[in-house]
């Protein structure tokens, strides 16, 4: 279970094979229990999310990113890094001249770019969500169909 879990959450990091680590673990368990009472249907259905969490979803962010300005690690890092330099600048300086400083001299690379950067990121989460969704409902099948029935 704590092996689902992590799968779970490499589900939101888009580099990451989450529902594949997850269909291993239920492997892994069936592998040492047994298959006596698996239904085949609860395989391919497995396999059928996995297939379309990572491989259809990874299509899809290619295709719904790809007329932008910015890349998907460009939009990512730019606000990962200007958010962690806020909270660092607030840190050292306080919050109003850290975040005054920090906007002045590295925020020049965020700012032109909002749009699109937006725009990217609220796709990318959206993408997110569904590979997680689809974690979510394998987690569900293999814990009503492998866990407590093998």
């Amino acid at each position: 279970m704590i092996i689902m879990l992590i799968g779970q959450l490499c589900t939101l990091a888009p580099n990451f094979y989450g529902t594949v680590i997850i269909l291993a673990a239920a492997g892994i368990y069936v592998s040492i229990f047994g298959f006596s009472n698996l239904p085949s249907w609860v395989i391919s259905v497995l396999m059928a999310l996995v297939a379309t969490a990572e491989v259809g979803v990874r299509g899809l962010r290619s295709y719904l990113t790809k007329d932008y300005k910015v890349s998907r690690m460009y939009s990512v890092n730019t606000v990962v890094c200007n958010l962690a330099g806020v909270v660092v600048a607030d840190a050292l300086l306080g919050s109003l001249i850290g975040v005054t400083i920090w906007e002045l001299i590295v925020g020049k690379a965020l700012v032109p770019h909002l749009e699109s950067i937006s725009k990217v990121l609220v796709r990318l989460i959206i993408l997110a969500i569904l590979r997680f969704m689809c974690g979510i409902i394998m987690i569900i099948i293999i814990c009503n169909y492998v866990l407590y029935r093998v």
